[in-house]
């Protein structure tokens, strides 16, 4: 794959793993790495809106950018489907004497309301989705999983809804049910209340023994925290389930393997990985290097991309 891309989430679903480029313009991409077949996700009507706005003169420069922010990438599996579901804002730049009154003249029918859209492998297509649920401009690696047909992810900020149901206050964890287009979200744990934030590489959604967990790494006492989630929706449904450490030569987490292990990046940059049964660290023998190194699972399949049947 080309240097530009990375991988989105915590692994392959059914053998097919999800790319997209750094940047909030960039492409999307499923890729079977046992069958090297790959699928471009086509662009979608409303990133079309870049194109659409007339030119209102050399002295009137105006332009628009589609910023996307990916947030889940799963399998329905009452349609035999995978999808793809991301956050669509606009970015309007105007130079000269365009102001809001002729910049909406000269958009006349065309939105610039952010909205979410979901892609069907099976329709190749993106269509708009009729909800207004907590997103996050910060999806890095370990903000979002996926588990049994349900996708998650990390939001840190105060959300209002436009559309009058309750929201939560601060911040969550946001679960999309790919199967009927529902939503719920779900208080992160009391202790982490007043230190949480997304962007930090210690915070890491995980998928811990089929079940939905989230790992922190709390620097000032060297120590792991591990929730698990019983419940969505429901904030004292999260259990603290170990506290590890003090670990002094942590530098934080990358993510964890197919039996639990947690792996980690030590302070002199060495890959390690922890064993929460015997509380025992093994060095992997490689360097951390890049600073948003991951570990991912990934599960061969050697049939066609997302293995919908034709």
């Amino acid at each position: 794959m080309p240097f530009s891309f990375r991988i989105f989430g915590f692994g392959s679903v059914n053998g097919t793993l999800c790319f997209h480029e750094y940047d909030n313009y960039g492409k999307i991409v499923l890729w079977n790495p046992s069958t090297q077949a790959i699928n471009l996700i086509p662009l979608s009507l409303v990133e079309s809106v870049e194109s659409s706005i007339p030119d209102a003169g050399e002295d009137l420069v105006s332009s628009i950018d589609v910023l996307s922010y990916l947030h889940g990438f799963g399998y329905d599996s009452v349609t035999d489907d995978y999808k793809v579901i991301r956050y669509v804002c606009f970015v309007c730049d105007t130079r000269g004497r365009l102001d809001d009154i002729f910049l909406d003249s000269l958009l006349k029918d065309i939105s610039l309301d952010s909205l979410w859209e979901i892609y069907s492998l099976r329709s190749n297509s993106w269509r708009k989705l009729d909800v207004d649920m907590p997103y996050s401009l910060e999806c890095i690696e370990g903000t979002q999983v996926y588990m049994d047909g349900v996708c998650h992810w990390l939001c840190e900020d105060d959300y209002e809804s436009s559309q009058g149901h309750d929201s939560p206050s601060g911040p969550c964890l946001v679960s999309f049910d790919l199967s009927n287009d529902v939503f719920f979200t779900t208080p992160i744990p009391s202790d982490l209340d007043g230190c949480f934030y997304v962007g930090e590489l210690w915070i890491n959604l995980v998928v811990l023994n089929e079940s939905i967990a989230l790992i922190s790494f709390h620097e000032k006492t060297a120590s792991f925290h591990i929730s698990i989630l019983g419940e969505l929706a429901i904030k004292e449904s999260w259990t603290k389930l170990v506290i590890v450490g003090p670990l002094d030569c942590v530098e934080r987490p990358i993510g964890v393997g197919m039996k639990g292990e947690i792996f980690f990046v030590r302070k002199d940059g060495e890959l390690a990985w922890l064993d929460l049964s015997t509380k025992m660290i093994e060095e992997l023998g490689y360097k951390g290097g890049d600073p948003t190194a991951r570990i991912i699972i990934y599960k061969e399949n050697i049939l066609p991309i997302g293995g919908i049947s034709n």
